[in-house]
């Protein structure tokens, strides 16, 4: 393995920003949504993985997060470990679709009866809606690909993928 890898560093770093250019991922919302990326992500990953455990009733909630029905801790948790974001900021972000109406706390099954946090139908709508509009830009971008191009283009992509997520975590970081 070469001790030098700066050549490699510029060029992620130049597809990087070529990327995140092409599909506006520096844009304030994501597809002219009302969702920034992070909070797309997030209702992505409830959707993903319906039925995250929160807070059982009469754990360690504070007043407000028991009358509310609103400790998010241990979902936030988990997606902010998925995601490698702050617990506390997931945790505003799952606030603020919960406010919206997007999310809800529901009993679980089970003997332990604890809390469970899920889309709502209004929640699954908006991210129809996100995924479609994802789902258009990038058809949008690839348009143009004949079937042989596009085919190249996945296997690229495929590649990129398994090489990376099979770099030793001490040089993803």
């Amino acid at each position: 393995m070469p001790a030098d890898r700066s050549a490699l560093v510029r060029d992620l770093r130049c597809f990087n920003r070529f990327y995140t250019g092409l599909v506006g991922l520096l844009d304030e919302t994501l597809t002219h949504s009302a969702f920034t990326l992070t909070e797309a992500r997030v209702l992505f990953e409830l959707g993903r993985r319906p039925g995250r455990i929160a807070a059982a009733p009469g754990g360690k909630a504070g007043f407000l997060a028991r009358t509310f029905q609103t400790d998010f801790g241990p979902a936030a948790s988990g997606i902010a470990r998925e995601l490698q974001l702050d617990p506390a900021y997931v945790t505003r972000i799952l606030r603020k679709l919960f406010a919206a109406g997007l999310t809800e706390m529901r009993t679980g099954p089970g003997a332990l009866r604890g809390r469970v946090l899920s889309l709502t139908v209004r929640g699954q709508a908006a991210l129809a809606t996100l995924q479609a509009a994802a789902d258009r830009d990038l058809t949008r971008l690839t348009v143009d690909l004949g079937d042989e191009e596009a085919a190249e283009l996945s296997d690229i992509l495929a590649r990129v993928r398994h090489l990376l997520s099979a770099a030793p975590a001490s040089e993803r970081s």
